[in-house]
């Protein structure tokens, strides 16, 4: 079985996605991205900010079984899978004709067109006679979009990660239609499945008042941390201590071990930055402080984090060759007990999730999900990622068409159908008995050899995220659940999160480098954690005040 998601959800990587929370409706528009371009058949951008109506919100029909947060932001769980799959689309979206997309390939190439049963049966479900497919790696995404954009030649479906400079400037010099006619408010329970979509997503991926595409929806936060509790019981602890210092002198213990179950364990594998800010509540990576834009590594608490992340290193929590390439496979070798993933990585099926198959690797071990804690007491303050996975697009000019514009709406409706659905379930995990099978708990389970076909229905729009939990896991069920919650809920919004700055795009990787040489010297014991400072200013000469100073600007003009 092939999954669809992005790896966004695994680091995200990213697909792009607004924030959920997002400020007061500040965006790309407010940023003063849009400019006064014109597009054909439907408004485009104006010059002055206009009032986005939000398109009605719409609860999708329930699933028996499916258990959902009162936190924001915090995806539905579901344990196993349905028990039978309705389905919701009624009539096919289109009466004939061709249609064609652009959009990521994650994964593998698939298999052409001909010989390919996942890419017809597409066709059929959507009435269409030819669907001419662009996929592209989601390394080449960028380039290949700025030529796609140079040739003016656009196919009806483009899927947007807005954060790209070359699609922030599509978007603001009206490359793509405007479908606020078709959508706001109560227009768009025309197409049911889309109006199940968070008001959030709307309003964050709104530009100037201007809906440009639809949004794909994403929880704020869904990556988990994870301690083998077989191996803190062998250290006298059966909890996770909710005090910082103590969970340190737990990891340090830990690492003391050497082996656990006959194996040989390290405490904690890479040397990943992200997973351990939390500690000192650095948050999101651009804030506002006073009313000036600043950055995580700026803030006061800064050296105080790599003096705890030093004492860890020599304390030996990290995997020998941190620094270098550690074995990524270690979690589920059953060698490393203190890990991070997304909850798709921990559990995507019951023999791929990472959690199984460390159990099946060690049949004893044990496993408990945690929010990590703050210095200063309480749950850390954790980073929250974006309310949308990016957003598909359709060109100005078929605006000329309203009757093919609602096709390709319809369309994107199909796109949208719910969890428990036999369209979502298509378009997630393919052809039964090609790509996916049902086990005895009703699971989906990958068919043995499945062809690779599936990736094409990835148009970058899916139902509304569901956390599906294998049955053998539903002891983790309650853990799970508020681990997210507590992690979703400690974590606050900035308003920059909603801009989008070329000078950021242009100096990222190299601020990113001059950040990872500094802090891997500094933990490692080769600089002093006084060098803290000389990180800082060097970060702003290579470029750092440069964006802070654009960030500056845009949320300036945006009051």
């Amino acid at each position: 079985m092939e999954q669809r998601r992005s790896p966004g959800q695994d680091h995200s990587i990213t697909p792009t996605r607004r924030q959920a929370l997002g400020l007061a409706g500040v965006s790309l528009t407010a940023a003063g991205l849009l400019s006064s371009c014109g597009s054909a058949g439907g408004r485009s951008g104006s010059s002055s900010p206009t009032e986005l109506t939000t398109p009605t919100t719409v609860e999708a029909e329930a699933v028996d079984g499916l258990i959902t947060s009162e936190v924001e932001g915090v995806a539905p769980l579901y344990v196993g899978s349905p028990g039978a799959y309705r389905d919701v689309v009624s009539e096919k979206p289109a009466a004939g004709g061709s249609l064609s997309s652009f959009q990521i390939l994650w994964g593998a190439p698939v298999t052409g067109h001909d010989e390919n049963q996942v890419w017809q049966k597409l066709e059929d479900e959507l009435g269409v006679d030819s669907y001419d497919i662009t996929m592209v790696p989601a390394a080449s995404y960028g380039d290949k979009l700025a030529t796609l954009l140079a040739s003016g030649q656009l196919p009806d479906f483009v899927y947007i990660q807005p954060n790209d400079p070359n699609a922030a400037r599509a978007l603001s010099d009206g490359a793509f239609l405007e479908l606020n006619d078709y959508l706001e408010g109560d227009k768009v329970e025309q197409y049911p499945n889309l109006a199940t979509t968070p008001a959030g997503a709307w309003t964050d991926s709104a530009l100037h008042g201007a809906l440009l595409g639809v949004p794909n929806p994403d929880p704020l936060r869904n990556n988990l941390l994870v301690l083998r509790l077989d191996a803190m019981k062998e250290v006298g602890v059966d909890a996770v201590p909710e005090d910082a210092e103590d969970l340190k002198s737990l990891w340090l213990e830990l690492a003391k071990l050497g082996k656990v179950a006959g194996r040989e364990v390290f405490a904690h594998g890479a040397l990943e930055p992200t997973t351990f800010e939390p500690l000192h509540d650095l948050g999101q990576e651009y804030q506002i402080v006073d009313g000036k834009v600043t950055h995580k590594y700026l803030l006061p608490q800064y050296e105080d984090h790599l003096a705890f992340m030093a004492e860890l290193w020599k304390g030996g929590f990290f995997h020998p060759d941190a620094l270098g390439q550690v074995n990524p496979e270690l979690f589920k070798q059953g060698q490393q007990l203190n890990y991070e993933a997304s909850f798709a990585g921990f559990y995507w099926v019951p023999d791929a999730g990472r959690i199984n198959l460390c159990k099946e690797a060690v049949p004893t071990a044990e496993f408990i999900h945690y929010a990590m804690p703050s210095v200063d007491g309480g749950v850390g303050k954790h980073a929250l990622g974006k309310s949308f996975g990016g957003m598909v697009c359709i060109p100005a000019d078929r605006g000329k068409d309203e009757d093919r514009v609602r096709e390709l709406l319809r369309i994107c409706d199909y796109y949208r159908s719910p969890f428990g659905s036999q369209e979502a379930l298509f378009l997630n995990s393919g052809i039964e008995g090609r790509q996916f099978d049902f086990d005895a708990d009703k699971n989906l389970v990958p068919a043995d050899n499945p062809p690779t076909e599936g990736a094409c229905t990835w148009l970058g729009l899916l139902q509304n995220r569901v956390n599906q939990l294998p049955e053998m896991n539903k002891d983790m069920l309650e853990n799970i659940k508020e681990t997210l919650e507590s992690a979703t809920s400690s974590g606050s919004t900035s308003a920059v999160d909603s801009l989008t700055s070329s000078v950021h795009t242009r100096n990222a990787s190299k601020l990113d480098q001059v950040h990872k040489d500094y802090y891997n010297a500094i933990v490692s014991g080769r600089r002093p954690v006084s060098d803290a400072a000389e990180l800082q200013q060097t970060w702003l000469d290579r470029g750092g005040q440069d964006v802070l100073d654009d960030f500056q600007k845009l949320l300036d003009e945006a009051s």
